[in-house]
């Protein structure tokens, strides 16, 4: 696996355990707070969709975080 690859894995596996905590698995929820697409939060859940700056942002916002507290202790 490639770096960024690894790398982006490591965030969205930090989306999930906040997500869990603040939507107990509700999609639906979360996509209408981050205002995208429930099959979007689902690929990017099941990372098989890559995460946009923006959205990283969006959702962060939805999980009541920031994108910089994501990023936290992440070698890029």
């Amino acid at each position: 696996m490639k770096t960024i690859d690894k790398l982006e894995a490591e965030i969205v596996d930090r989306i999930y355990k906040l997500f869990l905590e603040k939507y107990t698995g509700n999609k639906s929820a979360f996509a209408k707070a981050s205002n995208c697409t429930e099959t979007t939060v689902r690929r990017i859940l099941r990372k098989e969709q890559g995460i946009t700056i923006n959205l990283l942002i969006r959702m962060a916002k939805a999980l009541d975080t920031t994108s910089s507290e994501l990023l936290k202790d992440l070698y890029i």
